[in-house]
């Protein structure tokens, strides 16, 4: 039970995050992650550099790191 109640917290935490990027970060981190897309081909379909790309990425991932530090090894 003590799983289950860390889990859902987790998964708490996860949508607070992803409420906090800005619109085009949330984008890019969706079509990275729930999309599966590579850099290269959101930075095609965005048209925008993979530079970009690869920046928004890292403010996303910083954003899910600061709400998920307490869960993190």
């Amino acid at each position: 039970i003590n799983d289950l109640v860390v889990q859902s917290e987790i998964r708490k935490r996860i949508e607070i995050a992803k409420t906090k990027l800005p619109m085009q970060c949330g984008r890019i981190f969706s079509m990275s992650r729930d999309e599966g897309l590579t850099y290269k081909e959101i930075a095609g379909k965005l048209n925008i550099s993979v530079k970009t790309v690869e920046v928004q990425m890292c403010k996303a991932l910083k954003v899910f790191r600061n709400q998920l530090n307490t869960y993190l090894v």
